[in-house]
């Protein structure tokens, strides 16, 4: 049974259920809950860990902390003390994303028992703490520097409230539960805090201590230590987060082993050549590895971020492996098929489910067992999912030459066209849009999906229907891509009547979307037909699918990068010429990476390549001052001025968030001009470019199906050229100018890509 068939028994709600929860979807975006910006993330498979430097977890100075498991709270509260107090934080190290190491030391401490005080800076701790993917592992080493003997109580507090993930960020009112309880095991070596929820799932978070505790309860663990100079002492706490009601020990947990497989990052091609780059892209594989996430079926994706998105989504898992096809392809293929097991075979308003949809999101919590909201556990509104769902489905084909994924899916690929033809356009004018109201469901579907993200010119909501711009991108993509995908399927009747509505659609869009007024494509039509008629980045989406006409395409170009679009930092969600305007906000005037890095790739398209080069160099800038090279979500739209570092922090982005970790990553490889076609054995390279200050890029064992070669681009007078090595398998690469044929261009029916230009090499081995 999929996930869609089997909502009327988890999600088949009565009306008064529905009123009873506080769902925040329809009033604003869910990610409204802050979390320090300085926050630790751990993470390996579906266990994460969010604290702060110090490595401590109290809630009480920041929501969001934690060490959560399939949408669930498991450890709220964990802190460290030394003879009562704090210890002072030095310093953090995060390797990868599944270990961190926090130094700490002492202030001045009062002696324990009328004993000696302890002086300042004599006491060095070091928590080195390590993910599994059934526990975390925290190492407390503590080593006196003092001239006596010493005293020392450290002690742990801790606690489990069990919070369902969507009540800490506001979207759902937790249910009253059972009441707490803890065990201490004999020895006083652990102890398991224990929690019935009303869905009937017994949670469990054991802490077991590599020496017995001095005393140990439900709440805290006392260790004294007599310390002489020079000594050191351990004390190893693995916590376990589990289901299930055995009796606390030291191994059990509810959780089975989380499937294993090689790392993304092991498996992608690397990027080498100049280091400020290699490193921003290597950071952001390491987030999208840390973000690779365990089904229960043996398969990964990517998650969407931390801490409010480590699940399954259909716009953000499809996008992020979207974007690393050049680098690392195999994910994609994981991710359509994991996509395809929830798609929708039923009508559900709740859920905003119709047959052959694809889903918006997974959810695993109590409050999602219970039905108690739409996410339960599957929700499917969103707009989009569906044709970018077909869309990474053909680009991972091209990459890896697999039909047999095809042939697979084609009945999803069937009932995700039809879905598109029979539910998609709500007011028959040829356009896929969304409604608008939904029993608390988001009022917005597409990415910009906060409930005041798509307003007029007067600052006024738009009403519903409403058809995005980047939307029909989406749809012109899609049924082009599959209509090429369907050809070499043998479906050729199938493939022409797409590429069919792809001409018509890109006639109407033109007729109906485009403003001379404004220089540009509108951010959507509303109700009625009416535009909404302001400057917003959706336009420069638009470029990503290949749908406007080379005119159109410049001018757009053109508009994006005045000033009141581009900050300095990116291209604005919205102009600051709008009324509604606000660079502090998330859709109105902040700048997106993922959102760039697609408009570049548009601007790619139609070799626009100063516009892209721009937004390049402004996306390096942007990481370049972040902590560690890492990408947010999103970062405030002030204007960049001329001593700014780094663009101003949003005080609630993701960090690490998967579609803005592959932002970078899918700039550069659009720059480079790859496109692939793995069944034929061919890559061409269209027109490649960089910027004045890179002059040399090697992607090192890029893959293209079964054949593997280093490539590196090297920049002279003005000119990228590239020399390929072969490593293994035949391929034959090729040369493309930017006016050689390109499938986003010519006439709808002209399908492939077409044309030949010079540098052609082929390799049918390493030996070659």
């Amino acid at each position: 049974m999929n996930a869609a068939s089997s909502q009327s028994s988890q999600g088949g709600l009565t009306p008064p259920q529905h009123e009873a929860v506080e769902c925040a979807l329809t009033r604003s975006h869910a990610s409204r809950k802050r979390v320090d910006q300085n926050a630790i993330v751990l993470k390996r498979g579906g266990t994460f860990m969010i604290c702060d430097p110090r490595g401590d977890i109290v809630p009480d100075r920041e929501a969001g902390l934690g060490l959560f498991r399939e949408d669930t709270r498991f450890l709220s509260l964990y802190e460290l003390t030394l003879n009562g107090r704090l210890p002072v934080f030095l310093s953090t190290e995060q390797h990868v994303g599944e270990s961190t190491v926090h130094d700490l030391e002492n202030d001045d401490l009062p002696g324990l028992d009328s004993g000696t005080d302890i002086p300042a800076h004599t006491l060095a701790v070091q928590r080195e703490r390590r993910a599994g993917e059934r526990d975390v592992r925290d190492t407390l080493r503590i080593t006196y520097f003092g001239m006596q003997q010493v005293k020392v109580r450290l002690s742990l507090r801790f606690a489990a409230d069990f919070a369902d993930l969507m009540a800490i960020r506001g979207m759902g009112k937790r249910t009253p539960g059972r009441t707490l309880e803890s065990e201490v095991a004999a020895g006083h070596a652990a102890v398991r805090l224990r929690f019935l929820g009303d869905d009937g799932c017994a949670r469990f978070t054991q802490l077991a201590f590599s020496r017995a505790a001095t005393e140990l309860d439900g709440g805290y663990a006392h260790f004294d230590l007599q310390l002489n100079p020079g000594q050191t002492e351990e004390i190893t706490t693995v916590i376990r987060p589990g289901e299930g009601s055995e009796a606390c020990d030291d191994s059990a947990t509810g959780f089975p082993e989380a499937p294993g497989g090689t790392s993304l990052i092991t498996q992608a091609a690397e990027v080498t050549g100049h280091s400020l780059v290699a490193n921003i892209v290597r950071r952001g594989l390491l987030d999208l590895e840390l973000l690779r996430t365990p089904h229960p079926d043996g398969s990964h994706y990517i998650a969407g971020g931390v801490p409010w998105y480590v699940t399954l989504f259909g716009r953000d898992s499809v996008w992020s492996a979207l974007e690393i096809c050049a680098l690392q392809s195999a994910i994609a293929g994981q991710t359509v098929r994991l996509l395809a097991k929830y798609q929708a075979n039923e009508l559900d308003a709740y859920h905003a489910a119709q047959p052959g949809k694809i889903l918006h999101e997974l959810r695993q919590g109590e409050l999602a067992r219970l039905g108690l909201i739409p996410q339960s556990p599957v929700y499917y509104g969103s707009v989009d999912s569906t044709p970018l769902f077909l869309i990474l489905l053909s680009e991972y084909v091209v990459w890896t030459g697999d039909l047999g994924t095809a042939r697979e899916l084609y009945s999803h690929i069937e009932r995700a066209l039809e879905w598109i033809d029979r539910y998609g356009d709500s007011d028959g004018d040829g356009y896929l849009d969304y409604g608008g109201r939904y029993p608390r469901g988001l009022v917005n579907q597409g990415w910009k999906d906060s409930g005041d993200a798509i307003v007029n010119e007067d600052g006024t909501l738009a009403n519903p229907p409403i058809a995005l711009a980047e939307v029909q991108g989406y749809l012109f993509r899609a049924w082009r891509s599959t209509a090429r995908l369907l050809e070499r399927l043998d479906h050729r009747d199938s493939a022409a009547e797409l590429e069919r509505k792809a001409a018509a659609l890109r006639e109407r869009f033109e007729r109906d979307f485009w403003s001379q007024d404004l220089g540009c494509y509108v951010l959507a039509l509303q109700q009625g037909g009416r535009p909404v008629k302001v400057v917003a980045s959706n336009a420069g989406q638009v470029l990503w699918s290949g749908l406007p006409s080379a005119e159109h395409a410049a001018a757009t170009a053109q508009r994006l990068m005045q000033d009141d679009m581009f900050s300095g930092w990116g291209v604005r969600t919205l102009s600051s010429k709008t009324v509604r305007y606000n660079p502090l906000s998330y859709h109105l005037g902040s700048v997106w990476p993922h959102d760039n890095s697609v408009i570049l790739c548009g601007l790619r398209r139609y070799g626009l390549n100063d516009a892209a080069i721009r937004i390049f160099n402004a996306l390096i800038a942007a990481a370049r001052g972040f902590p560690d090279q890492r990408m947010p979500e999103l970062y405030c739209g002030l204007e960049r001025r001329p001593h700014d570092l780094h663009p101003t922090r949003y005080p609630v982005a993701c960090s690490p968030q998967a579609w803005a970790a592959g932002a970078l990553p899918y700039a550069l490889t659009n720059l480079l001009g790859f496109e692939p076609d793995a069944l034929e054995k061919r890559l061409a390279i269209r027109d490649p470019c960089l910027p004045e200050w890179l002059e040399r890029v090697t992607i090192r064992q890029m893959r293209v199906g079964s054949a593997k070669l280093d490539i590196t681009f090297t920049r002279r007078d003005g000119r990228v050229d590239f020399d390929v090595e072969m490593h293994a398998g035949e391929l034959r690469v090729e040369r493309l100018g930017s006016t050689d044929a390109n499938p986003g261009l010519p006439p709808v029916g002209e399908g492939g890509v077409g044309g030949r230009g010079t540098n052609q090499h082929r390799g049918g081995g390493a030996s070659e």
